[in-house]
């Protein structure tokens, strides 16, 4: 298990998640670099599908570590006003603060274990109490209920105030704002099933989007499409591109080259046997079919990823908690427009 709650100040050096952030970017940097030099100086599609990986390789292991901390914080928090009264009931059994923490130790609080166990090692080496809970309170920074409550414990403390009421006062308090968040996100889990059929609608309206572009402008075929005097829209006849992918829109490369990574054009397009600027592919309106099918793509990929990070917003007051709605909804969302649109016109 990764030890999230680490201190800087205490424990020099890199923790476990530092050295994988750094050794998934550096990673992640060495195939960005292949891919780069793959893609333009080889092949386009496979040196496009590094370059991907390279990306996620870079991004994904952060994202995963984020997530989990989140999670690790949501499941102390969880259990922290129950540590507390536990707390407050052996001292009020007379036990000392170091007898107290060691009596906790021997229940299970989940993710909580860990710290109190610190917290006793501390105790029973004379470091006072003060400081202690300072110290836990720094490593739980990313709690504001853990951190609001640990510095009203230590302000009593040091006021020379009644400990074990404080301690009461404040696992009743961490107790009830827990079950106004358990109520709050109760009452999100269903703005959160709208933001899921709301996206899997938009899944099938960008399915539709090009299922109608690929018949009013005959994307794919040698026919000139259900609209009259389509060679007027596009510009045609005003001297304009008739294929967006044969360089002369500048803009338009990169969807020209997103649509030879995920084989949206044909094989021997994609494989760089013939060129998406050829009289085959202008004929046929592959370059057309190439730019329309890669900006719908990158267009759903991109309302994913950010339905996914208000999602984990929303539910968790994390964006990167996001990460596991855009585990579902990505993959998704690339199986139906691959599936009905990957291979539509070829």
């Amino acid at each position: 298990m990764v030890d999230f709650f680490k201190e800087d100040e205490y424990e020099p050096g890199y923790s476990i998640e530092d050295k994988v952030v750094l050794a998934s970017v550096g990673a992640g940097g060495l195939l960005v670099v292949l891919g780069l030099v793959t893609f333009l100086s080889v092949s386009q599609r496979f040196g496009g599908i590094v370059l991907i990986i390279g990306i996620l390789t870079g991004v994904l292991p952060y994202g995963v570590l984020s997530f989990l901390k989140n999670r690790a914080v949501k499941q102390m928090e969880k259990q922290f006003p129950e540590f507390l009264s536990d707390l407050a009931e052996s001292k009020r059994g007379g036990m000392t603060l170091v007898r107290a923490f060691e009596s906790a130790t021997d229940n299970d609080y989940g993710r909580m274990n860990g710290e109190i166990e610190r917290i006793y090692n501390e105790l029973s080496w004379g470091i006072p109490f003060p400081e202690v809970m300072e110290r836990f309170n720094k490593r739980l920074e990313d709690s504001a209920v853990i951190q609001e409550s640990i510095s009203i414990i230590i302000q009593s403390f040091k006021s020379g105030g009644d400990i074990t009421k404080t301690i009461e006062s404040v696992a009743d308090d961490a107790a009830r704002l827990r079950k106004v968040i358990q109520e709050k996100d109760a009452q999100l889990q269903q703005q959160l099933f709208i933001m899921y059929v709301i996206f899997f609608l938009f899944i099938g309206i960008t399915i539709g989007i090009y299922t109608m572009l690929g018949q009013l402008l005959g994307l794919g075929t040698a026919e000139s499409g259900a609209i009259e005097g389509i060679s007027g829209v596009i510009g045609q006849e005003s001297g304009g591109p008739t294929n967006f992918c044969n360089g002369e829109v500048l803009a338009a490369e990169p969807f020209c080259a997103t649509s030879k990574i995920f084989g949206f054009v044909p094989a021997n397009i994609s494989s760089g046997e013939v060129s998406l600027s050829s009289t085959y592919a202008t004929t046929y309106a592959y370059g057309r079919m190439a730019y329309y099918k890669a900006l719908l793509f990158i267009m759903l990929m991109i309302q994913g990823i950010s339905t996914a990070a208000v999602a984990g917003q929303i539910k968790e007051g994390s964006p990167s908690a996001g990460l596991k709605h855009a585990i579902i909804m990505l993959p998704i969302a690339f199986v139906a427009y691959v599936s009905y649109v990957g291979g539509a016109g070829i």
